[in-house]
């Protein structure tokens, strides 16, 4: 192939990429892509408009592998909350908890390095800094089954999430716990969004 065939080639992908990256889109679990209008996200809930459709769909977040809005100001963000990066030889972990009924009055405690750090209220969030190049290890503090660790990265961020729930799917992860409380690794593409979402910081204790 001709260099000015590749060039070509290489500049209509990186257009089509910069197309897509500004519309909205959800990803189903099939991972068949959706473009439409995300018109809001509030208590997990994604209420957007395909345009051959008379009305709106609102569906549970989680219910998608990605998604991507253009419009921020479409998400119920009570605390103006904006997803920090990183400073240069360290990386963000966010640790999260978003409204789940079951479970909801109880204590969602998380050590750090065997040490206690945060206790996770529903619809509360905590950023914890940390070095880079480095394992970190987070566990529910009455369960050794419940444990994250992040080998961090320079620059980037990670998101886990606290749950109580009869199950759930973990993102790569690979141990289930049910019927109780858990942490793990979530989608970083779903979770930046759920985090500018919470109503308070987590107390620390």
């Amino acid at each position: 192939m001709k260099p000015t065939i590749c060039a070509t080639l290489l500049l209509l992908s990186t257009l089509s990429f910069a197309q897509s990256s500004q519309r909205d889109y959800l990803v189903s679990e099939e991972k068949d892509t959706v473009f439409c209008k995300i018109i809001a996200l509030s208590e997990k809930r994604v209420e957007y408009h395909i345009e051959d459709k008379k009305s709106s769909s609102k569906k549970n977040i989680y219910n998608f592998l990605d998604l991507n809005i253009t419009d921020v100001s479409v998400i119920e963000n009570p605390l103006g909350i904006k997803i920090e990066q990183p400073e240069k030889g360290y990386a963000h972990v966010y640790l999260y908890r978003p409204y789940v009924y079951t479970g909801s009055a109880l204590n969602c405690k998380v050590e750090y390095n065997g040490s206690n750090l945060v206790n996770l209220k529903t619809q509360s969030y905590y950023l914890h800094k940390v070095k880079a190049n480095e394992i970190h290890k987070y566990n529910w503090v009455y369960s050794d089954k419940t444990k994250v660790e992040i080998n961090a990265k320079e620059g980037e961020v990670y998101f886990i999430r606290g749950s109580f729930a009869s199950a759930y799917q973990p993102f790569n992860t690979i141990s289930k716990v049910a019927n109780g409380m858990n942490i793990f690794l979530d989608n970083p593409k779903i979770a930046r969004y759920m985090v500018l979402t919470m109503k308070k910081e987590s107390p620390t204790y």
